[in-house]
């Protein structure tokens, strides 16, 4: 049987929101500090689990940037636990994880945001001018540079295996996955060809 409760850290200025399952062990786990806007973790290990499937170590290391590490072992609901429903601990959830991808500057851990890295433009499954190219970056997770950052540079779709130095803005989870969001560091004057690509 599922069950959700807060409490109070001993840090007193965090509070923590718990679902665990019979075991103990946490199924999803918020953690807030002060009010509760600004969330420390919003992390679920089976999710987690998924992205470690996907895209190995790496994966796992900025989904812990991302939505910070639950609890590792069995939950102790102590005396001054507070029952919490269903419906109150998703809107919780909804929160922290709003928080986490879209308010917190995740320049920590392997692959900061800020960090420039060479890579390669790998060929779009959209086709030039839609949604995005991905990135070849030599790691386990890839890169993306969404459709916007080209159609603004006003310059032509690079060809696969088009080499380039790029920027990470953003790290996205999403369907038991993480991506590396990139933008180009340059791009051609609008006309001009990118550099030549590389050999396949």
């Amino acid at each position: 049987m599922t069950r959700r409760f807060r409490r109070t850290g001993p840090e007193q200025d965090l509070r923590h929101w718990f679902e665990v399952g019979d075991d103990g062990r946490v199924l999803r786990q918020i953690s807030f500090r002060g009010g509760e806007t600004a969330a420390l973790v919003a992390a679920d290990p089976a999710e987690r689990e998924q992205v470690r499937q996907v895209g190995g170590e790496l994966a796992v290391q900025l989904y812990e940037v991302v939505y910070g590490t639950a609890w590792p072992g069995p939950v102790a609901e102590t005396a001054d636990a507070v029952p919490v429903t269903e419906l109150e601990f998703d809107l919780a959830w909804g929160r922290a994880r709003s928080h986490r991808q879209c308010d917190v500057r995740h320049d920590s851990g392997p692959v900061p945001v800020g960090r420039r890295l060479p890579g390669t433009f790998t060929v779009s499954p959209w086709g030039p001018g839609a949604t995005g190219v991905f990135v070849d970056l030599g790691l386990s997770v890839p890169g993306f540079v969404d459709a916007l950052i080209l159609l603004r540079a006003e310059c032509q779709w690079p060809p696969d295996g088009t080499p380039a130095v790029f920027e990470v803005i953003d790290i996205r989870m999403g369907n038991g996955s993480c991506q590396l969001r990139l933008r180009p560091t340059a791009t051609p004057a609008p006309g001009e060809p990118w550099p030549s690509p590389g050999p396949r």
